[in-house]
């Protein structure tokens, strides 16, 4: 599983936990129902010892302070931690003592990380990553599969969910063994394993290159030598794959927040596929991008949510679409007016 928390000192206290909705204010999530244990206790430890060796939580409104997020990954399957500590500067003269505590105190911690974000603002990560103790990297299987779970690349918040969304891709992409299956925005591999156990070829494409090199890892080490990854553009990758490869029969879509961009939706229906799998954390841009699928000849033939993050309001959506015409009014719209 993976937290993403805000640092940030609330009336005078050090606060560690989510952005009440809407807003930037941070609301204490040290004891949370839906964290592990293990989770809270080094929530609740890193706040103290901050207090102790006087490390500032960040203050966005004054670009100051030192400590802006922790990020924490937990194997559910090998019960251990890799910690990233995000921070403003480089330079964190406290790191040495608070690493050597932490590791004192909790032996299933394998890993701690610090990400540098020197810039205003509140995206969580910077550009930079220095190992500070241990591995980089978590174990975690979800389903038949192990899975190495870097700290910079995407990873689902809630392993068990995460495995019915997958498994529930791959009942509806009905795949054969002659066909070729698209895992546009793969990460780092886990749906393409799933659709590797059925498909002849499964070709995934992510713009995160360090995650195609463990989607890489991570089908050699599940014994999957049917897939091959490419990092770039998802539109510009899709287009000079489509013009070496036999027809795509199926393609599973997991974009992010923001949905498909134009010249990815346009690369997809060019690209002529007859099943797709669209799994959506955005409602808004999931009914925005299946209806532009319905006006190019597709229909939505099945919708299943799932609650990826229990006690909120936010949801994971599988959607089914068929293609009911061969051709797109786009392609149509070229044809008639291509000279004779």
């Amino acid at each position: 599983m993976r937290a993403k928390l805000a640092v940030r000192r609330v009336n005078g206290k050090i606060v560690i936990g989510l952005y009440r909705p809407e807003t930037h204010d941070v609301v204490d999530t040290s004891a949370c129902a839906v964290h592990p244990e293990p989770v809270n206790e080094v929530i609740q430890f890193v706040r103290e010892a901050m207090e102790r060796l006087d490390i500032a939580p960040y203050d966005e409104v004054q670009d100051r302070g030192q400590l802006r997020y922790l990020d924490i990954r937990y194997s559910l399957w090998q019960k251990q931690m890799v910690l990233t500590l995000v921070t403003r500067h480089m330079h964190f003269p406290q790191a040495r003592d608070l690493v050597f505590h932490l590791e004192r105190k909790f032996p299933f911690i394998s890993g701690i990380v610090q990400n540098i974000h020197d810039k205003p603002g509140n995206v969580i990560w910077g550009d930079r990553f220095h190992p500070l103790r241990g591995r980089d990297t978590l174990l975690e299987r979800i389903g038949p599969f192990r899975i190495i779970v870097p700290v910079y690349a995407f990873s689902q918040v809630n392993p068990p969910v995460a495995r019915r969304i997958y498994e529930t891709a791959l009942e509806w992409a009905n795949i054969t063994s002659q066909e070729i299956v698209l895992d546009l925005y793969c990460g780092i591999g886990p749906i393409s394993l799933y659709l590797a156990s059925k498909a002849q070829l499964v070709i995934g494409i992510d713009d995160n290159e360090g995650a195609v090199n463990t989607a890489k890892q991570n089908a050699r080490r599940n014994g999957y030598h049917n897939c091959r990854f490419f990092a770039g553009d998802a539109a510009t990758k899709l287009r000079e794959i489509t013009t070496s490869l036999p027809q795509i029969a199926v393609a599973v879509i997991n974009p992010p927040r923001k949905g498909l961009s134009p010249e990815a939706f346009s690369a997809l229906l060019d690209a002529n596929i007859g099943r797709m799998i669209y799994i959506s954390c955005e409602p808004t841009t999931l009914a925005r991008d299946l209806d532009c699928f319905t006006q190019e000849g597709y229909v939505v033939k099945k919708v299943q949510p799932f609650d990826m993050f229990p006690q909120t309001d936010q949801v994971e959506t599988v959607a089914l679409l068929e293609r009911t015409s061969n051709l797109h009014s786009s392609q149509i719209a070229r044809e008639e007016t291509a000279p004779s």
